[in-house]
């Protein structure tokens, strides 16, 4: 064989081979590789409160009181309660800010020598002197717009009294409290029922009939 021919032949085996050996190193390097990891599940309370502490952050509040929670859509008259214990739960999974929790008779007394309505807003004045009496960095008050539930938060800053988070959560996805339970399992019979039926000996919760 012609000398330049067979040097031109090792010469191309030696380049496919280099190919061929960087392309199989770099699928045995990718499979050596971690697998990604799976899609984040949507975490809409998650993302609203993360975006809450973003608007703590910057306004270097680490203290917030929870002032008030209005129930506007007047569904179910436990809904307030369960909104309020969210609200604090999440506060609490946050981890970067202290609740200061006051007892509510004291407050709405606060709120009638201020001549505060919540439910129309507070004047940075009146946000300032509040968050000062209740030694708070920040003030939150809560209104539930409807049974979905669609709640609308406000956050006041205690240094200048202004709003740092106005959003609505929409369709909170509040859990199941005992008593819906309750509510469920009975097949929508309510309180004041079961304890009709089972004075009368109408099968009820633990009840059942032919025993």
């Amino acid at each position: 064989m012609n000398p330049v021919k067979l040097k031109e032949s090792i010469f191309a085996l030696m380049v496919h081979g280099g190919i061929l050996l960087a392309i199989l190193c770099l699928v045995s390097f990718s499979s050596c590789q971690d697998p990604p990891p799976p899609p984040r599940e949507p975490d809409p309370v998650g993302d609203f409160f993360d975006d809450l502490q973003d608007g703590l952050d910057d306004s270097a509040a680490d203290t917030i009181t929870v002032i008030g929670v209005d129930d506007n859509s007047g569904s179910k008259p436990d809904l307030k309660r369960q909104v309020y214990q969210e609200i604090i739960t999440q506060l609490h999974i946050l981890d970067s800010v202290e609740i200061l929790e006051y007892p509510q008779p004291d407050l709405d007394n606060k709120f009638i020598e201020m001549e505060i309505n919540l439910a129309d807003g507070i004047s940075p004045e009146d946000a300032v002197s509040l968050a000062e009496f209740l030694g708070a960095g920040s003030l939150l008050y809560a209104s539930i717009e409807s049974d979905a539930p669609d709640v609308h938060i406000k956050v006041y800053s205690a240094d200048n009294g202004n709003i740092i988070f106005a959003e609505t959560l929409q369709g909170w996805p509040l859990p199941i409290t005992e008593e819906e339970e309750t509510f469920d399992i009975l097949g929508g019979i309510g309180e004041a029922e079961v304890d009709d039926a089972e004075s009368s000996g109408t099968p009820g919760d633990g009840e059942v009939e032919g025993e």
